[in-house]
């Protein structure tokens, strides 16, 4: 009788410290499952560059921009009374800009070809402007950074830039034999601006001939194509 009783009384014991080890293990659990909710649900804190950070990377694009058109800006230069700012839209829509704006234009097209609008940079103190121009080619966008004189009309620098154009071949558009041939052209808008010489083959008809580069008629043919078409474009910028 007393061995059934402490058998019974043992067994007892073992359950209860089973039950305990089990809500314990519960416990935990749950507590662990709380937290990696909480955890979840609180979303993370946005990280933004601060506003000096933005306010320099502005300023060291605009010092580049400024370079290529003559122009010279410090630190404490205020970009709005240095310069006046256009973009040209898909629909051949010309409108007013600002400098963050076109800013996000330029940094596009000169990173990869690609842009909502095309922007205009036009100095206050000469009167002469950048526009910018870009194209799909075979592989990749090429683009153009184009300096002009509005009068009379005519190009006064010109930078090509591509994505993937093959070296030897059609990245030699960023060589100087072939951007220094558009310098000093003169600018049409209701027709083609450049012929296309490719070969001793005229393959596009324009009012100034330009070389293409030899092993490279595609993408001579998309500068050519994105030149004319650009200045097209452009007519409302000329016609103000």
């Amino acid at each position: 009788m007393v061995s059934a009783f402490f058998y019974e009384y043992k067994n007892t014991i073992m359950i209860n410290r089973i039950n305990i080890t089990q809500l314990s293990l519960l416990f935990v659990l749950g507590m662990f499952f709380t937290l990696s909710c909480k955890e979840k649900s609180e979303p993370a804190e946005a990280k933004t560059a601060p506003v000096e950070e933005i306010a320099e990377s502005q300023s060291l694009q605009y010092e580049e921009i400024a370079a290529f058109m003559g122009l010279t800006i410090s630190d404490d230069t205020d970009i709005n009374t240095l310069l006046v700012f256009k973009a040209l839209y898909p629909n051949d829509s010309l409108v007013n800009s600002d400098a963050e704006q076109n800013l996000k234009f330029y940094k596009g097209i000169v990173k990869n070809g690609k842009a909502r609008a095309l922007p205009v940079f036009e100095s206050r103190q000469t009167g002469q402007s950048l526009v910018l121009f870009t194209k799909r080619a075979y592989v990749g966008s090429i683009w153009a950074e184009v300096l002009i004189q509005k009068d009379p009309r005519k190009i006064l620098k010109v930078r090509f830039g591509h994505q993937m154009e093959s070296e030897g071949y059609g990245a030699a558009i960023t060589e100087a034999a072939f951007e220094d041939q558009f310098i000093d052209r003169e600018i049409i808008f209701d027709g083609n601006s450049f012929s296309l010489n490719q070969d001793n083959n005229i393959l596009i008809e324009g009012e100034s001939a330009i070389d293409g580069i030899s092993g490279a008629t595609s993408t001579s043919t998309t500068v050519i194509e994105m030149m004319n078409g650009g200045f097209i474009n452009l007519s409302p910028y000329f016609k103000q």
